[in-house]
């Protein structure tokens, strides 16, 4: 895929910190431009979202989707756009998945199947309209969120966002995706995606109706 007009990163240490110790510069490169590639914006350019598992379905924040909202466009790091629908609204998780109408031309990221554990490090790239280096993170502690009623364990973070970064996911040293940004100050706080492989895993194979299971929090 041409990045036209996207990032290019040199590897000095930024992101390095997550990844396998047997990979070299370029391989570390080559998979940071992988998360971005697979981490697309939702338009008008208010929230973030990530491409995952079969590339057919996109994971975002819930608190992104209004009552209305049935269709998304997405634009991708070469400003290539894509179609979709909301398949699934979780309001209690702070989780939204977007099936495509076509694959992602991208490659798409793993979802982690269980939590991540306190001390393990992450890497935050951030919403694809706003170029910047990949941040290093940490996973600070596991704790309730009162935004986040039907998750146990929220991710507190030492992650850097901005408004508009909800939905952007955090990846860890396998470069699967652990959360996604949720809110807090500076955007620290994210959303927890174990679990939601197997979410995708189903809808793969049926389209349910549009579930939502609460109003939508003010933004």
């Amino acid at each position: 895929m041409k990045h036209g007009g996207g990032r290019r990163w040199w590897v000095v240490g930024v992101g390095a910190a997550v990844l396998s110790a047997c990979q070299t510069s370029d391989e570390t490169r080559l998979a940071l431009e992988d998360v971005a590639a697979a981490t697309v914006t939702l338009e008008p350019g208010h929230c973030a979202g990530v491409v995952v598992e079969d590339g057919r379905h996109v994971l975002t924040a819930a608190h992104c989707v209004q009552p209305q909202d049935r269709r998304v466009t997405l634009s991708l790091l070469d400003g290539s756009q894509l179609e979709g629908g909301y398949v699934h609204v979780d309001r209690g998780r702070d989780m939204a998945i977007i099936r495509l109408d076509t694959r992602a031309p991208v490659r798409p990221l793993e979802v982690a199947a269980a939590m991540p554990t306190p001390g393990a490090p992450l890497v935050f790239v951030g919403r694809n309209d706003r170029p910047g280096p990949p941040q290093d993170a940490l996973l600070e502690r596991l704790a309730p969120c009162p935004s986040l009623p039907d998750v146990p364990a929220a991710l507190f973070t030492t992650v850097r966002g901005r408004p508009g970064d909800s939905g952007a996911p955090l990846v860890d040293a396998q470069l699967q995706v652990v959360g996604l940004v949720h809110g807090g100050a500076a955007c620290r706080i994210a959303a927890p995606t174990s679990g939601m492989a197997e979410v995708v895993a189903r809808l793969a194979h049926k389209r349910p109706a549009l579930a939502r299971k609460a109003p939508p929090p003010p933004r």
